[in-house]
């Protein structure tokens, strides 16, 4: 709680926050006056009660930083350098189109790989073949790791060097559009070569494995998202951010084959700062933290995309499944009273809080490892759903893709390119049994048939020459035939 008190003419707003190194520390800050520190008290209190004990920003920081960019915007300067002019391009154009995780991963490229190489360029000195040089620069740059992860020891992938090439990409598009570069040129990254990257395609069980898998699976959690994510073809951040209400398997539901579940949401994990920047846009929820200093959030968003919004129907098995895991959740939330946190969701730990995405693709190795299975990425589930659905409504591309919710029906063909090939791969062998298989015997058969007819042939002119023609003739044919 947050407290106001005076100071000569002036109002002090006092609270508490936590350092970096878990030190409780008090917060002074002088208000002009009561009416100014009453809604400060008030947003540090909203704000502290959201994001835990932390220090407040002020409401005005960010609109600040926007201002300052749009002034920019109206003073373009012709010595401007690469890092000054990607300020002003994520704080007006990123802060506008991106989403809180795509911001934070921009964000992350940017200050990774991106200004510390090149950020002094100036921005009217860039040119294709710098950029091009820059790029395959990258490939002996040691990754940077992500918060909390160990160090991989690998070199940027090319991969993500395409992401780093459409942030500089886009990027210049504006420049141009704003005029910090001539209107009249071309974009000097549009030309600009990119490392080879290699498609690998991602390994993916048959459905011989899943269907043993599910019969060893002796956590319900991770069934359940086994289950979601083949059936209905659902991410796992889909899977996890899944409320209740969502889903629609009563009585009436199941008996008219009508369960379904509604797909509008999603369980992620996002910066604090790119939160703050873009005020929570496509935020529907933030949850509270355990760690006061962390500096990001699992919140539920928006998803991705607008056509990944979408209403999947459920099987009438999976349907049931549910229905006995919410009677069991609700029988646990009725023993843990009050130590139960209820935020409606579906996959939720035992004390009610959401499930990371994390924790069921480390159950999921778990499993394979344990079985000896493959060892696939939980993402799998969902290729191996599209490519059963497609086999099994013989390539009805639009049905699938409107389960799977891909932007882009091209999403659906790669995936339906790898059922293509392995239907290729049984009509080779339908052919070699069915055609090739019977070359040998109607071989033998012909052979057969012409020593038959040539031993008879031979009789014959036995029976009605002399002894010494027969074997003169004979003798002449044999000659023929060796020669």
């Amino acid at each position: 709680m947050a407290s106001i008190t005076k100071r000569k003419s002036k109002f002090a707003v006092v609270y508490w926050y936590v350092d970096e190194n878990d030190i409780r520390k008090q917060k002074w800050e002088t208000c002009e006056t009561k009416k100014e520190a009453k809604a400060r008290k008030a947003f540090i209190e909203f704000y502290q009660q959201t994001n835990g004990l932390i220090i407040v920003p002020l409401k005005e920081q960010y609109a600040l930083e926007r201002e300052n960019a749009q002034k920019e915007l109206g003073n373009p300067s012709s010595d401007i350098t690469l890092r000054e002019f990607l300020e002003i391009f994520v704080n007006i154009y990123g802060v506008s189109k991106w989403s809180a995780s795509t911001f934070s991963s921009k964000q992350s490229s940017i200050n990774n790989y991106i200004n510390p190489i090149i950020g002094d360029w100036k921005l009217s000195e860039i040119s294709t073949k710098r950029l091009s040089k820059y790029y395959n620069d990258l490939l002996s740059v040691p990754e940077v790791p992500r918060a909390n992860r160990k160090a991989t020891g690998r070199c940027v992938q090319p991969a993500n060097i395409k992401k780093i090439h459409d942030i500089i990409r886009c990027a210049l598009n504006q420049a141009i559009l704003w005029e910090y570069l001539d209107t009249k040129m071309r974009n000097p990254a549009s030309l600009a070569i990119l490392p080879t990257m290699q498609k690998n395609r991602r390994e993916v069980w048959n459905i011989n494995t899943f269907k043993k898998a599910i019969s060893l699976v002796d956590d319900e959690l991770l069934l359940l998202c086994m289950h979601l994510a083949f059936s209905c073809s659902m991410r796992i951040g889909e899977i996890t951010g899944l409320t209740w209400n969502d889903i629609i398997i009563d009585d009436e539901a199941l008996e008219n084959d009508n369960a379904r579940v509604i797909i509008n949401k999603e369980l992620s994990r996002v910066s604090l700062e790119a939160m703050q920047k873009l005020k929570e846009k496509d935020i529907i929820k933030v949850f509270p933290t355990q760690k006061p200093h962390a500096t990001t959030r699992l919140v539920l968003k928006t998803p991705k995309t607008e056509t990944s919004n979408r209403t999947v129907w459920l099987p009438k098995t999976v349907a049931t499944l549910l229905r006995s895991y919410k009677q069991d959740q609700q029988e646990l939330k009725e023993f843990l009273g009050t130590a139960y946190t209820d935020y409606d969701l579906v996959i939720a730990l035992d004390n009610g809080n959401p499930v990371e995405s994390r924790i069921v693709r480390n159950r999921f190795q778990t499993l394979c490892e344990a079985n000896n299975f493959e060892v696939v990425v939980f993402h799998s589930l969902r290729h191996l759903s599209t490519g059963y659905k497609l086999k099994m409504t013989n390539g009805d591309i639009k049905s699938v893709q409107g389960d799977t919710g891909h932007a882009e029906a091209e999403m659906v063909m790669d995936v339906y390119s790898r059922v293509i090939d392995e239907d290729r791969r049984f009509n080779a062998k339908k052919l070699d049994e069915q055609f090739y298989g019977t070359l040998d015997e109607s071989e033998k058969e012909t052979n057969k048939v012409s020593t038959a007819e040539s031993d008879k042939f031979l009789m014959q002119l036995v029976q009605f020459m002399t002894d010494e023609s027969s074997r003169q003739r004979l003798q002449e044919m044999l000659n023929l035939a060796n020669n």
